[in-house]
């Protein structure tokens, strides 16, 4: 489980990676934003998150043998679970 600062730190993340692959601002991916509404498709959600684990070894400083590789993608509709998703890859402290 990660601490609070953990999962803001990757809510951020996570906002600028569909970003960046999107063109969209970050201020567009609410919690509650639907990914298909917001362009983000099976190959772009996989793009965000190859770059996200990436992210949060560099930013965290979490080796990379600790971060969880990219697990069977699971049915994800909004953004708040794709941040839920992303922050079960980091361990706990």
């Amino acid at each position: 489980m990660t601490t609070p600062t953990d999962v803001d730190r990757i809510s951020l993340l996570v906002r600028s990676a569909l970003a960046a692959v999107t063109g969209e601002p970050t201020e567009a991916f609410r919690d509650d934003t639907l990914l298909g509404d917001a362009g983000i498709d099976s190959l772009t959600l996989i793009e965000a998150l190859m770059s996200l684990r990436e992210q949060i070894v560099d930013d965290l400083r979490i080796p990379a043998d600790d971060v969880s590789e990219l697990p069977t993608l699971p049915w994800l509709e909004t953004v708040g679970e794709l941040v839920a998703f992303v922050s079960s890859w980091v361990p706990a402290g």
